[in-house]
């Protein structure tokens, strides 16, 4: 009698878990849907030669040999009349610096600094970053990474976001570029994650700072208004300095947009397992405000993509009536991911398949990211971090 009591309660507590994140997996199937609705992508506006801003384009660089050649001159060839890119080189141990002085000498528009030992407290990219805009001269800041590509006419983008949705800071998530097969499972939930989890409309229309985004390869924003927020200075500890960049700027009461870059700018921004778990794992702790919230996120991607479909074939094979439910939530899983696939033309529709092992590489990335965190320093670029402060 015990053990059937005890066979029940199991069953009702299965039955409660899988309804509960089945339920879960809709109400985000739904906020994606209604967010592909607001992540639009920026259009040119037509402006006047004259009445079109200066603009700087700013690349901090920093053991870039391989991709910054390619960066500045996809710059260099916008169709805008008026802006200057700037790159400061941030002590680079390699042919960075040598061949940023080949491409200065051919072309005026470029100028090359050469940046300053790192100080106390502060991480290489916001110190290079901060450098790099109180060096520059234009009225308004376009901050980049020296491993994109920029089409023709993305300053012409960013000024017609700017001018469309009138914000004060436009961020554009780029085209991804993945071509191994760690790549494909793993990058596209760059776009995932953000669609599924963020209600848009509250990103450009509150001035919530929990509902921020931002991708430091394409930060717009005035001059005036950079400084006004102490730039890169206000988050000059941080590892992932685009996500709490964006939470300061709200905070300091501006207004943010977060667009879709795919026709603006590309990148491939890890090219191998090593590079990808390196640098996944460098600032995915970093990125939340906490451990705790950390775990929070682990907890939730665990229920939600990686167990329905081990639930729902444990309970196919024990006749369960609850794993019909347990498999939707993982064809949920399946269509929130497949629905993004279409309305932006980035991932590969088959591996949506494979979700549940997306995640999974993504829950292994944070334990990693939280074990790199708490064992005392993290490797990046040349340079050693404690936590999330520089050194």
């Amino acid at each position: 009698m015990g053990d059937m009591s005890a066979l029940k309660l199991i069953s009702l507590l299965m039955s409660t878990h899988v309804y509960f994140w089945f339920w879960v997996s809709v109400l985000i199937l739904i906020n994606t849907f209604i967010n592909l609705f607001f992540f639009r992508r920026p259009r040119v506006t037509i402006i006047p030669n004259d009445e079109l801003p200066f603009i700087s384009v700013l690349v901090p660089a920093r053991n870039e040999e391989a991709n910054i050649e390619a960066c500045v001159r996809s710059l260099l060839a916008q169709n805008y009349p008026n802006f200057e890119v700037v790159v400061l080189d941030d002590n680079s141990e390699d042919l960075t610096y040598d061949i940023l002085c080949r491409l200065r000498d051919q072309d005026y528009r470029l100028r090359v600094l050469v940046g300053a030992q790192l100080p106390e407290g502060w991480c290489g990219k916001t110190h290079a970053c901060w450098q790099i805009a109180k060096a520059s001269t234009g009225d308004f800041l376009l901050f980049t990474d020296a491993d994109c590509i920029f089409s023709p006419d993305a300053l012409l983008f960013a000024v017609g976001a700017m001018a469309e949705y009138r914000s004060d800071v436009v961020s554009l998530m780029p085209d991804y570029i993945a071509k191994s097969i760690w790549e494909k499972l793993t990058i596209p939930l760059l776009a995932v994650i953000p669609l599924a989890f963020l209600p848009f409309a509250l990103v450009r229309g509150t001035l919530f700072p929990v509902f921020a985004a931002a991708n430091g390869a394409f930060l717009y924003l005035s001059r005036k208004t950079y400084f006004e927020v102490d730039g890169h200075r206000a988050v000059k500890s941080e590892l992932a300095e685009d996500v709490k960049f964006s939470q300061h700027v709200k905070r300091r009461g501006k207004t943010l947009s977060y667009l879709d870059g795919k026709n603006v700018y590309k990148v491939r921004m890890y090219k191998n397992i090593s590079e990808l778990w390196t640098g996944f794992t460098r600032i995915l702790l970093p990125a939340f405000d906490n451990l705790f919230v950390c775990f929070l996120g682990m907890f939730i991607v665990l229920n939600l993509f990686i167990l329905p479909p081990v639930i729902a074939c444990y309970g196919y094979a024990i006749g369960a009536p609850w794993a019909s439910v347990a498999a939707a939530t993982y064809l949920a899983a399946v269509g929130t991911r497949l629905l993004i696939v279409i309305a932006l033309e980035r991932d590969f529709a088959l591996l949506t398949l494979l979700s549940p092992l997306s995640w999974l590489i993504a829950f292994v990335v944070a334990c990693g990211s939280i074990y790199r965190s708490l064992s005392g320093t993290t490797e990046w670029k040349g340079r050693s971090y404690e936590g999330g402060s520089g050194k």
